[in-house]
């Protein structure tokens, strides 16, 4: 049949194809323009304070009435919510105005509790009062692009 098959031969570790690659990986130049860059550390988050958290509640609440725009809370919520915010004060808006109510209802908060149930999240509840009843607005906040957004928000 013919010759017999062999195994191949294994490389040695002092191959001229392995010690090539070695040496050239050992002998490399250390310019100052090869260093390897130093990634700065990213600037701090700043705090959320319970502060912070009740005006975003409160700010929250007037879009749902219908008496601050959607628009205002810009840089502190994210697109989903602006959209279910927006969705929320046109049936008020409509609602008071079938009823012909033109009250402006103003809230204050009266609590507000925060947890952090894992790094880079806060989850809060206030509740604010109004001149007739307590209503409690519901918040999640998450660090996007180095900042704190509300990534969900219910009013009830």
């Amino acid at each position: 049949m013919g010759a017999p098959l062999s195994s191949p031969t294994p490389r040695s570790p002092t191959s001229p194809h392995r010690y090539r690659r070695l040496h050239a990986v050992e002998a490399a130049p250390e310019s100052a323009s090869q260093q390897p860059h130093e990634v700065p550390d990213p600037p701090p988050i700043p705090r959320l304070s319970a502060q912070t958290i009740g005006a975003v509640a409160v700010f929250a609440f007037e879009a749902v009435e219908g008496t601050r725009q959607v628009g205002q809370l810009g840089k502190w919520i994210t697109a989903g919510v602006a959209e279910t915010l927006g969705e929320l004060r046109a049936l008020n808006v409509e609602r008071r105005s079938l009823y012909r109510d033109h009250r402006r209802i103003v809230p204050s908060v009266r609590r507000v509790r925060a947890t952090r149930p894992v790094t880079g999240v806060i989850e809060a509840s206030v509740v604010l009062t109004t001149p007739a009843r307590a209503r409690a607005v519901a918040l999640r906040f998450e660090i996007i692009r180095e900042r704190w957004q509300a990534t969900s928000i219910t009013v009830l």
